[in-house]
């Protein structure tokens, strides 16, 4: 059974503006590599609600492997300058239906 963290971002900036853009090439660059170098990670998927809110949804193989991780791309964000431009709220739990 697999691991899935959902988090809502809540953000200061307006995503459809340039630099809301380039925080999301930003992520799709270097965001993403971080996530692919952890141990147990599955996959990765990022939307946006509405110009300021966005919804994540990572996967892993377990819940250890996707607490580590997960905090190894929180600290990414934070190198990176993204995590001053948001506010978090995760929601985890084991995968309990998946097609």
């Amino acid at each position: 059974m697999t691991y899935l963290r959902c988090t809502v971002g809540r953000w200061n900036i307006d995503l459809d503006s340039d630099k809301g853009q380039a925080v999301f090439r930003l992520i799709d660059d270097e965001g993403l590599r971080v996530f692919r170098s952890q141990p147990g990670f599955v996959r990765y998927r990022l939307m946006v609600a509405d110009a300021a809110t966005t919804i994540a949804v990572a996967e892993w193989e377990s819940e250890e492997l996707g607490k580590r991780g997960a905090q190894r791309y929180r600290e990414w964000l934070g190198s990176s300058g993204i995590a001053g431009k948001l506010s978090l709220e995760t929601f985890d739990g084991p995968v309990v239906v998946a097609s």
